[in-house]
């Protein structure tokens, strides 16, 4: 199947490589000739131009949200497809702006690129062709309700930045007890990739409880995590993306 992508950002780019490993043709499209000359080596690549022609194309929508209305402006024809990524944009501003069969609203995240996305979708049309190409860069959950996909979203979307901010403290914890930095990176990255695993199987609390022995190290530390607020530091952050998210 062939994609077309229409912004060249980060979480576009991540997208592209993804479904190029998928085995999906990819083209992306955009304005800026300097970012789409970088990413010619890798994939096909074309201007908007003063009109784009979207007629039985499957389309990526993954421009800036506020460029919604300035992009849609310069297409014309009706895509088979259309997912959009844009943050805060509804299924009803995709269809005011652009004509196509099947739409979708998504948030995947960066993890894209290694086909590791967990991406939850809202859509109308053809839900299995949506689900093909979400399914290109990882994994997709479909819900009912904005007010779901809102939350799901910020977890799904928003996440990463907040375990990114986790997996630097450990790593940063680990080397005020004296592990060499490069040490501490590749435990902490191979903390995460088995903890991937360990909870595809079981339940956090589980996982927790296995680790904890009575009056052990391990929940020594989870008293001290439990004290500083950790738990409510995340209802926290995760109210305060999705208040933006709805906002």
């Amino acid at each position: 199947m062939k994609i077309h992508i229409l912004g060249s950002g980060v979480m576009a780019t991540a997208m592209a490589y993804g479904l190029k490993n998928a085995k999906f043709e990819v083209v992306i499209v955009g304005r800026n000739k300097d970012k789409l000359e970088l990413l010619s080596n890798d994939f096909e690549t074309c201007e908007y131009g003063s009109k784009f022609d979207i007629t039985g194309k499957n389309l990526i929508l993954a421009v800036k949200p506020y460029a919604l209305k300035s992009v849609c402006s310069l297409l014309e024809g009706e895509a088979n497809s259309c997912v959009s990524v844009l943050a805060r944009t509804s299924l009803e501003d995709v269809k005011t702006n652009l004509k196509a069969k099947n739409i979708a609203i998504c948030l995947p995240n960066i993890a894209a690129e290694f086909n590791s996305s967990i991406t939850p979708f809202m859509s109308q049309g053809d839900t299995k062709i949506i689900e093909e190409i979400l399914n290109g860069f990882g994994k997709c959950v479909k819900f009912e309700t904005k007010n779901e996909l809102d939350a799901a979203s910020v977890v799904a979307g928003c996440a990463p930045a907040y375990l990114a901010v986790v997996a630097e403290a450990l790593a940063n914890a680990v080397v005020r007890e004296g592990v060499k930095k490069d040490d501490a990176s590749k435990l902490v990255s191979g903390l995460f990739d088995g903890f991937a695993k360990l909870l595809e199987a079981s339940h956090p609390a589980l996982i927790k409880e296995a680790v904890c022995s009575p009056a052990g190290t391990t929940i020594e530390g989870v008293a001290k995590l439990e004290e500083c607020g950790v738990r409510n530091a995340f209802f926290e952050a995760v109210k305060a993306s999705c208040n933006k998210q709805r906002s």
